[in-house]
C-alpha cells in the first residue's frame, strides 16, 4: 500500500511540475507560496518514500533502504527543476531546489518523529 501511494504521489508531483506554466491559474495568495507548496510536497514525498520496504521505523537502515531513498527522493526533488528548464514557461530556480532538498529532510524527520500506528484488524 505504502509503494503504492509513494508512486502515485510521484506521478502527481512529475504531472504539477514539468507542465507547461502556462497551464496552471495564476493565484498569488502570498509572496513566497510556491516555496511553501515546494515544501510541503516534497516533505509528502519523502514521508511516504522513506518508509517503502521498512515493516518498523525501529528496523535497522540496510543498503536497500538507502538506495531507495536516494533514487525516489533526492533525485527527482533535483531532477524536476532541473527538468523546468526544457519546458515552456517554467524556469529553473536555485531556492526552489533548496527548498525541495529542506521539504525532503523534514519528511524523513517527521516519518522517525511520529509515533508508529500498529494496525490490528481482527
Amino acid at each position: 500500500m505504502r509503494l503504492a501511494l509513494s508512486i502515485s504521489w510521484m506521478i502527481v508531483l512529475a504531472f504539477a511540475m514539468l507542465t507547461p506554466g502556462d497551464r496552471f491559474p495564476e493565484i498569488d495568495a502570498f509572496d513566497f507560496q510556491d516555496k511553501v507548496i515546494h515544501l510541503l510536497c516534497f516533505s509528502q514525498l519523502s514521508y511516504l518514500w522513506i518508509g517503502v520496504g521498512r515493516k518498523s521505523k525501529l528496523e535497522p537502515w540496510t543498503l536497500k533502504n538507502l538506495i531507495l531513498s536516494i533514487l525516489f527522493i533526492g533525485i527527482p526533488s533535483v531532477g524536476f527543476e532541473f527538468a523546468q528548464l526544457y519546458i515552456p514557461n517554467r524556469s529553473f530556480d536555485i531556492y526552489d531546489l533548496i527548498v525541495n532538498q529542506l521539504g525532503v529532510l523534514v519528511g524523513i524527520l517527521a516519518y522517525f518523529k511520529t509515533p508508529t500506528i500498529p494496525l490490528r484488524l481482527h
